[in-house]
């Protein structure tokens, strides 16, 4: 370690080794502005007037379109209480008839439904699934 210092502190320091020209810093930028190429100068091309209000008008047909559609969904509610009495009376006495019609229009006979449910547990073999679940385990 010793060596190491030793050797740097014979160096002499008033000696510098790195030399700038003379005026070298004076005309610098004028040195790099000559080396560089002529730059070409374009005129800047007009803006259409459209280009200008496109955006503008694009947003006042969104605002126009949400406008109308608002006032029809408010009006499309305000209608729904506005039906004429016949009519709310109509569907409050189709609705009151009985049980008989609440699942649908169609008349038929409570043994005509046990009919139907039989014919589609023969057909699916249902029938002989549950038979065979409940007396033969």
């Amino acid at each position: 370690m010793k060596t190491k210092i030793n050797k740097l502190e014979e160096i002499d320091k008033s000696n510098n080794p790195f030399k700038v020209p003379e005026n070298y810093f004076a005309h610098f930028n004028e040195d790099i502005m000559n080396k560089l190429p002529e730059k070409e100068f374009f005129a800047p091309k007009p803006v259409p007037l459209w280009d200008k209000v496109k955006p503008w008008v694009y947003l006042a047909a969104m605002f126009i379109g949400m406008y109308v559609t608002i006032n029809f969904l408010i009006t499309k509610g305000e209608n729904i209480g506005d039906e004429p009495q016949a009519i709310v009376s109509e569907q409050l006495s189709i609705s009151s008839k009985g049980s008989e019609n609440y699942w649908s229009t169609v008349q038929i006979s409570e043994e005509e439904f046990y009919q139907y449910l039989e014919d589609q547990l023969v057909e699916e073999i249902y029938f002989d699934y549950m038979y065979n679940q409940y007396y033969l385990n």
